[in-house]
């Protein structure tokens, strides 16, 4: 029976710290995710009347003329506005119905891998400490050197170009498309509360265990090479999973933590900027017949150049002057 005790209190020991980390990683995706919600629900509604109203051909219009530097038809660019205001998900379903190349959908596919999600992404990455301006406008420049470089290197296409799904049916009314927002997002929010919390849990069991800095130590010599601080491995392979919007759990608790240096966050932020979702997005768009060499090797060395030109610039930057001591008279 004392026996039995004893091994009863040993379990309520072992178990508590366990619960405490279940409990502060359920208490901060939870609060990660309303922040998100409150961002991707008007995001997205905002994008959807854009599109029923035709606002969207519109803004495309805009960004169609400067498309043949890159190779690309200037009917792309609905599906490129459409991935930089929404997701990846969004800009291949835009780019189903054009007729392009592959050569022409590795080169969209690069440009909406490094520049989608602005809007929501911008907000997380600003929320973590970079400006929200910066990094849009690095994401976008980025992109469209991207296309620029790749347009040069890719070799020529022989092929003609052809539609990667079916023509889009006829625009409802807009009561059906408020129905079928309602229905999508509510199923998108039901999707990122269960990531965003459950990663959020899981980061908090990984950093009480130590799993964390064995990860840094296995993840190091590719993170010497990009440029990412050691310390932030796991963040960097979090983005690089489940992407920016879903992994904003994990990065701004560490932020908030104090983990995680000022000038850390910084270089995580400008590489992850270029290069995240190195898994999922990929794929999606090797299955609509863009090249996985192309769409991936490009983005990791311009991810490592903007980390590295931008550590270079931040040690040439003048610091600010240091404040006078006060004389105590």
């Amino acid at each position: 029976m004392a026996m039995d005790r004893a091994i009863g209190v040993c379990n309520n020991v072992a178990m508590k710290p366990v619960r405490q980390h279940l409990a502060k990683g359920l208490r901060s995706g939870l609060k990660t995710s309303i922040y998100l919600v409150s961002l991707v629900v008007p995001v997205s509604l905002c994008v959807t009347l854009l599109r029923h109203f035709g606002l969207l051909e519109l803004l495309a219009k805009i960004v169609a003329p400067v498309l043949d530097l890159f190779g690309l038809p200037e009917t792309a660019a609905i599906s490129l506005v459409t991935g930089a205001l929404v997701n990846c998900y969004s800009g291949i379903a835009a780019m189903g119905p054009i007729p392009l190349t592959s050569r022409q959908v590795t080169i969209l596919a690069l440009m909406i891998l490094i520049c989608h999600n602005l809007v929501v992404e911008g907000a997380v990455q600003k929320k973590s400490g970079s400006s929200a301006r910066g990094i849009t406008a690095l994401r976008i420049s980025f992109a469209m050197v991207a296309a620029l470089l790749l347009n040069l290197l890719m070799p020529a296409s022989t092929e003609a170009p052809f539609a990667r799904g079916m023509s889009p049916p006829p625009t409802p009314d807009l009561q059906g498309v408020l129905s079928a927002w309602g229905i999508g997002t509510g199923l998108l929010v039901a999707k990122m509360v269960t990531l965003v919390v459950g990663l959020t849990v899981m980061q908090q069991l990984l950093e009480a265990y130590g799993l964390v800095r064995g990860l840094s130590r296995v993840l190091s010599p590719v993170l010497l090479v990009l440029g990412v601080p050691r310390r932030a491995a796991f963040l960097w392979m979090v983005a690089n999973t489940l992407g920016l919007a879903y992994g904003a759990a994990v990065i701004l608790d560490e932020v908030d933590s104090g983990r995680i240096s000022k000038a850390e966050v910084r270089d995580l932020n400008r590489s992850v900027a270029i290069c995240h979702s190195l898994l999922e997005d990929t794929v999606l768009f090797v299955a609509m017949g863009a090249n996985v060499f192309w769409i991936t090797v490009p983005r990791l060395v311009l991810a490592a150049a903007v980390v590295w030109t931008g550590k270079a610039l931040d040690r040439l930057a003048p610091r600010p002057a240091a404040a006078p001591e006060e004389v105590i008279p």
